[in-house]
């Protein structure tokens, strides 16, 4: 679950002219096990005003074309609406049909499929997962010496990269492949030990989905539907995704979902030049289990009351317990967010303490959270790109509308200018450890994983990255014994428990508060600043040695042979090296203006760039060789030698930079 915002800034504007429906009637029996309830044990009129300022305040300023909700209490739906418009003909929202795809909220169905095989005796959490993957997917040593546990799938702890560039959302099902064939195809490395840590993984819940798929012999879309979808009722909920019966037997894929739900499926936008614009379908048939789902404000009403009424004999009341536990199955810090068996924990900015599932495409945003203080359940989803902050706001805004202060959270201590000089050893650049390790697209991380602390002059510490910045406030230490101290700070803005480990006198990592990822302590070479500051450097000599093959027009012949060959190698080198820095830059100017570029057209302008560069670094080899050949003989001055020099150490610099973030020859 994302960063809960705090300001409730918004509320008390007027509403605008965005369309909305409100539901008062009672919905209609998907199934006789499932009946969901409207009626509101609590009578609470201000709910529903409170909840539509900030959703229109929220789809005004952020441009949100459609968002779909439901809130449920104590076994009932006490609200149950749909705003805006779900595609481009003007389709209202309508909670009870639109659906909205939910992505890694599909997981959630993941876990509870394989929680079941638990049940069962059929899967034992402590065995290797190889025990009931197919021969196909077993998972690989990589090196590391322990193998990967079904528990460590449950917590994302199998210690996997991440990759996601042209696989994870497609926009042609036609490339698509079958789940096993899939993983098979887009396996990553394992670069930490098992259960060492919590780094969120698509992959690993893939995987877990195949377990689901070879124990009980049944496809997994098939298998979800029978165990759990059909029981709850969920009749407009579905992991299938709309394309042609061809594919199934062509392409090996499930069938598709039905033309009835497909026609009530909801469009993804961008907002761009001042409208909202349609955005191609992403699938996720390859990796379903990690986030292909689709669904309903109302369905998602029966999810919630099915789990908060202990599983309503989909899982045993005491399985739905363990989603529950305060204390998570595997924690990065104590007092910091865990998983609790495949479920992710998040507070409340008062404190209220929540489990569920968030999830985003690169259109839609949406949330589950149950708050079991409170007897609380609210899913909320939008469905244009900018919906991620009130996504983010929503289900902890009404918590604590509901809830008010939580008596037992601790008050977070006023930060203390006194405390800047001791803060400034948690300063410095950090890198999330979920990202690709091995390949091109640890590229990405120039950006996206790049993590800045700094120190406020009031004496708390400012987390920025992601195009964000957060404020933390120190709160305690705790020593672990050999040299190991976890240093707890409150997030003043979610309320929610970050920390930073010191080991043996030193700040090493960063722990996020959402629990599922951590940042580690670079230096400031091995951040984006020094990898830019090398590739201008880079530049600089790569013009320098196109400019030198001007000049060598104009100066004598070099008699010795090394030296003319220099003199001829030099300019090509340098116009190769710009050539590969062209094409980095134009793959990375069309990914930040669409990230679906990352998507859909991977490794595209990339896969030139990384050839060129890869010439480009045996040219500057070949001329290093011809300059130490011509070194003792040629008549190079005194200025011509230091420029020579300079220009070989810029350019040996910017294809030891590149080689470093894998982004020389085919890593891709």
């Amino acid at each position: 679950m994302k960063r809960w915002a705090a300001g409730l800034v918004g509320m008390a504007l007027a509403l605008w002219a965005a369309p909305a429906q409100a539901q008062s009637a009672p919905l209609g029996e998907p199934a006789s096990v499932a009946t969901l309830s409207t009626r509101a044990p609590v009578e609470d009129p201000s709910l529903e005003p409170f909840v539509d300022g900030l959703v229109q305040a929220a789809m005004r300023t952020e441009r949100i074309a459609g968002v779909s909700l439901v809130v449920v209490r104590e076994s009932r739906v006490v609200l149950l609406k749909g705003y805006g418009v779900a595609d481009e003909a003007g389709r209202p929202v309508d909670p009870e049909r639109t659906l909205f795809r939910i992505a890694s909220i599909s997981k959630t169905f993941t876990w509870i499929a394989l929680m079941q095989l638990v049940e069962q005796g059929k899967v034992d959490l402590d065995k290797p997962a190889n025990d009931y993957l197919p021969a196909q997917l077993h998972i690989p040593d990589d090196d590391q010496t322990a193998p990967v546990l079904v528990r460590h799938l449950l917590t994302h702890a199998a210690g996997f990269e991440d990759l996601v560039a042209g696989h994870l959302f497609i926009p042609d099902p036609a490339r698509a492949s079958p789940l096993v064939n899939a993983l098979s195809q887009h396996r990553p490395r394992r670069v930490r030990p098992p259960g060492s840590a919590s780094v969120y993984s698509n992959y690993g819940t893939a995987l877990a989905g195949a377990i689901v798929q070879h124990v009980s012999g049944e496809v997994f879309e098939d298998h979800v539907e029978k165990a759990i979808l059909t029981p709850l009722g969920l009749q407009s909920t579905t992991f299938r995704e709309p394309y042609a019966m061809a594919l199934v037997q062509g392409r090996g894929l499930p069938s598709p979902m039905s033309p009835a739900l497909a026609a009530d499926l909801s469009e993804g936008f961008r907002w761009k030049g001042g409208a909202f614009v349609k955005q191609p379908f992403e699938y996720v048939v390859q990796f379903a289990p990690a986030g292909s789902a689709s669904t309903t404000a109302a369905d998602m009403g029966r999810y919630l009351q099915g789990l908060m009424a202990g599983g309503q004999g989909v899982l045993k009341p005491e399985t739905v317990a363990l989603f529950a536990r305060e204390k998570p199955l595997l924690a990065n810090a104590a007092g910091v967010n865990g998983v609790a068996w495949g479920m992710l924990q998040s507070r409340s900015p008062a404190g209220w303490r929540a489990w569920g599932h968030g999830g985003d495409t690169l259109r839609f945003h949406s949330e589950l959270a149950i708050f079991p203080e409170l007897d609380l359940g609210v899913f909320v989803t939008t469905n244009t790109a900018t919906g991620g902050a009130l996504r983010d706001l929503l289900p902890g805004a009404i918590a604590d509308r509901i809830g008010g202060p939580n008596p037992s959270s601790a008050p977070t201590p006023a930060p203390d200018p006194k405390n800047r000089a001791a803060l400034r050893r948690f300063a410095g650049a950090y890198m999330v450890d979920r990202r690709a390790y091995s390949n091109a697209e640890r590229a990405f991380c120039l950006v996206n994983c790049a993590l800045h602390v700094s120190v406020a002059d009031n004496g708390e510490l400012i987390l920025s990255g992601g195009g964000g910045a957060s404020r933390l406030t120190p709160l305690d230490a705790d020593d672990r014994g050999d040299g190991v101290v976890v240093h707890r700070f409150r997030n003043t803005d979610s309320g929610e428990i970050a920390a930073f480990v010191e080991r043996d006198g030193k700040i090493v990592r960063y722990l996020s508060a959402g629990g599922v990822n951590r940042a580690t302590r670079i230096s400031a070479l091995a951040s984006g600043d020094g990898f830019f500051a090398v590739v201008l450097f880079g530049l600089l000599g790569a013009l320098a040695a196109l400019v030198s093959g001007v000049s060598r027009l104009l100066a004598p012949v070099q008699p010795h042979a090394g030296a003319r060959l220099a003199g001829a190698l030099m300019p090509v080198t340098g116009a190769t090296w710009l050539a590969a820095l062209a094409g980095y830059g134009a793959y990375f100017q069309r990914a930040a203006a669409d990230e679906w570029v990352v998507m859909a057209d991977w490794p595209g302008e990339f896969a030139f760039a990384a050839w060129t560069a890869a010439v480009a670094a045996g040219l500057t080899a070949l001329c290093l060789i011809a300059v130490l050949l011509a070194w003792s003989r040629a008549k190079w001055s005194v200025w011509r030698r230091t420029r020579i020099l300079t220009t070989l150490a810029a350019l040996v610099a910017l294809g030891a930079m590149l080689h470093a973030w894998n982004m020389v020859g085919p890593r891709f």
